[in-house]
């Protein structure tokens, strides 16, 4: 009942200031905590309450990270099935969730270089497995930039239509250091047309993180 009134409180400044709230983060841990079925029951309930608070905020779009039981650096190992396997079991309840609380669930790709989920053309794989209007894509293009095979316009073309939320954001390809456009690696020009070619509507949302002072 406080979340709710919480929520609602918000809901209603943002409203006041013609704000209109477009997405919503679900709940993330560092290091990831998701290796015992107690942890990820736990993780669970904490998503399923985000996901309600999203629906009381009005927005229609909930960003989630995947679960990682067996740390970050399992990819080419026999633990990069069990995790997709993993995802695909508490991916589905949560979905189930967010369904009835009319919240799209959109998963995000991942700047480690040695998870199994970690690129789009995982998470897009992953997502057509789900297979549900309510299950699509957070594109960030700095978590893409930091892998040195592929570009974000790229990306931004293999999943197309998928994509529903944005978090943009730059990096010099080392590392994921959320700075501002034109400050890294990424080519924006070519970013930018590629969102004009599939279409994309949604919001150009910053993940930036300013740094001290910033330049003129």
């Amino acid at each position: 009942s406080e979340l709710k009134k919480k929520m609602l409180e918000e809901k209603a400044a943002a409203d006041l200031a013609n704000i209109e709230i477009s997405q919503v983060h679900g709940p993330w841990r560092w290091p990831p905590q998701d290796s015992t079925a107690e942890l990820r029951r736990e993780r669970m309930a904490k998503m399923k309450r985000s996901i309600f608070a999203t629906r009381l905020l009005g927005c229609k779009y909930w960003v989630v990270h995947p679960i990682m039981p067996y740390g970050v650096e399992e990819d080419s190992t026999e633990n990069a099935q069990k995790t997709w396997e993993l995802n695909i079991e508490f991916m589905s309840e949560l979905l189930e969730y967010a369904r009835s609380q009319n919240v799209t669930i959109c998963l995000e790709n991942m700047p480690m270089r040695r998870f199994s989920m970690a690129t789009p053309t995982k998470v897009l794989e992953f997502i057509k497995v789900i297979n549900d209007p309510y299950f699509k894509i957070c594109l960030d293009t700095g978590h893409v930039a930091v892998f040195p095979d592929l570009s974000v316009s790229d990306s931004v073309r293999k999943l197309g239509t998928e994509i529903k939320v944005l978090h943009v954001h730059d990096n010099a390809g080392d590392r994921d250091a959320h700075m501002f456009p034109t400050k890294g690696i990424i080519d924006w020009k070519a970013f930018l047309d590629s969102l004009d070619e599939v279409g994309f509507d949604g919001v150009f949302s910053l993940e930036t993180l300013p740094s001290a002072a910033l330049d003129d």
